[in-house]
C-alpha cells in the first residue's frame, strides 16, 4: 500500500522530497484516521483532491 507521500508524488509528478520540508506538511494524529495533508503551500502545484489520491 502506497503512503500518502507516495500518492502525492504520483499525482503531482513535479513535487519532490524537498517540498515536504518547505511547502507540504503531512501529519498523522494517531487517532486511527491515518496520514493527511495538514498544510499545502507549494508555489506551483495545486493540492491533489481526495479522488486523485484515492
Amino acid at each position: 500500500m502506497a503512503t500518502l507521500v507516495e500518492k502525492i508524488k504520483s499525482a503531482r509528478s513535479k513535487v519532490k522530497d524537498e517540498d515536504f520540508i518547505d511547502y507540504i506538511i503531512v501529519q498523522n494524529d494517531r487517532d486511527g484516521k491515518g496520514d493527511y495533508i495538514k498544510s499545502w503551500n507549494h508555489p506551483t502545484e495545486t493540492q491533489p483532491t481526495e479522488e486523485e489520491l484515492g
